[in-house]
């Protein structure tokens, strides 16, 4: 998965990885990432980069056919607790080496089917199941030391490319103080002009070669202003 992710990466930058780093390495892959944000371009430029990373993962594993039956069958189906809980054990599996820890958050109570109580008579009335993700530290902000890159590499095109490719909606919360994030799932996010997220300048230990010109908070203020906007991002 990790060099998967970083093959595709790669791409975006031109399909030449100068990084002598193992490909399943998180420095390369973080390297990767930082290379597909300085890009040239606006920071919307950098969302559909990263959207087309995470839409090529599950094609590239041989697994592209899961989003389709996903949205088509699944979600219209399923109740949001099911859907959600599923969402958090792949995350919560699958994306430690990304997030760090994981924890399932929001638990909800769910009613035990009656043939599994009528099986086991002891089985509880109910179970209760996480409904969101939260990392402790995220790996990937902490690392980066860059709003910018939380926002245009993670945040934003991952609501997205959830929201289009299996029709689920996620509110990504991060936090930059203490570096936690939370996952929401089945939460509309709002416009990612009107969202928490990007109500911060770069941080201070940002070494992105285009520090201040496509942080998070300068699209706020330009879209305040109307000026070189296109769908509330700069």
């Amino acid at each position: 998965l990790t060099a998967t992710i970083r093959k595709l990466l790669v791409a975006e930058v031109g399909g030449v990885d100068k990084d002598p780093r193992p490909w399943t390495e998180f420095a390369g892959i973080m390297n990767a990432v930082r290379e597909v944000n300085d890009m040239d371009g606006t920071a919307r430029d950098v969302q559909i980069r990263a959207k087309r990373v995470f839409g090529g993962i599950l094609p590239a594993l041989g697994i592209g056919w899961i989003p389709p039956i996903w949205k088509k069958f699944i979600k219209p189906n399923a109740p949001d607790w099911f859907s959600n809980f599923a969402f958090v054990l792949v995350f919560t599996n699958l994306f430690p080496w990304l997030m760090g820890p994981m924890e399932g958050v929001d638990h909800v109570d769910v009613p035990t089917p009656e043939w599994i109580r009528k099986t086991f008579a002891n089985f509880p009335k109910t179970i209760r199941l996480p409904q969101a993700v939260k990392a402790e530290r995220c790996r990937f902000l902490e690392t980066s030391q860059c709003a910018s890159v939380c926002v245009n590499t993670c945040k934003g095109p991952s609501q997205e490319w959830l929201g289009e490719d299996f029709g689920m909606d996620l509110h990504i919360q991060p936090n930059y103080d203490d570096f936690s994030c939370q996952w929401k799932f089945s939460v509309k996010p709002p416009p990612l002009y009107e969202d928490a997220a990007v109500m911060v300048p770069c941080f201070s230990k940002c070494d992105s070669e285009h520090k201040g010109e496509k942080d998070a908070f300068r699209q706020q203020v330009r879209v305040a202003s109307g000026v070189g906007v296109v769908d509330g991002v700069d």
